[in-house]
């Protein structure tokens, strides 16, 4: 789609064949400012970072719902932005604890525990996707 509005300018050409040079180059000159105002907007839409998915969760707070058997492959399940995901921790966690993500690791967490430094840490911008899922 991005290509066809580089295209638009080079589309139009044939009107200078068909009308007055005089009416064809305003109509030609609007054409190209509408294409570079098309794709100045896109740029700006592709250089945006992720705003959905897992990616936008990395920073995000969530709370542990249940410990799970430790055989299983994953250790508990924690509710993120009312999803629930299962994570991996290395500390011991009861259910009800807050925690934050650290990484996303295929469709399975990894948790840490969260504490004031950490808050401050995603107050202060290193959890800048967690406002940001939708």
């Amino acid at each position: 789609m991005c290509h066809l509005v580089l295209l638009m300018p080079v589309i139009a050409l044939p009107i200078f064949l068909f009308m007055p040079i005089g009416q064809a180059l305003p109509l030609y000159l609007v054409i190209v400012a509408i294409s570079a105002f098309l794709y100045w907007l896109m740029v700006k839409a592709m250089r945006r970072r992720v705003e959905t998915g897992a990616e936008c969760l990395i920073g995000a707070k969530a709370e542990v719902v249940s410990k799970l058997k430790p055989l299983d492959h994953a250790q508990y399940i924690v509710r993120s932005q009312g999803e629930l995901w299962t994570a991996n921790c290395s500390d011991n966690l009861e259910p009800g604890e807050t925690v934050s993500i650290a990484s996303v690791k295929g469709v399975r967490l990894v948790i840490e525990r969260r504490n004031n430094n950490s808050e401050a840490i995603i107050k202060n911008g290193a959890g800048v996707n967690a406002g940001n899922c939708h």
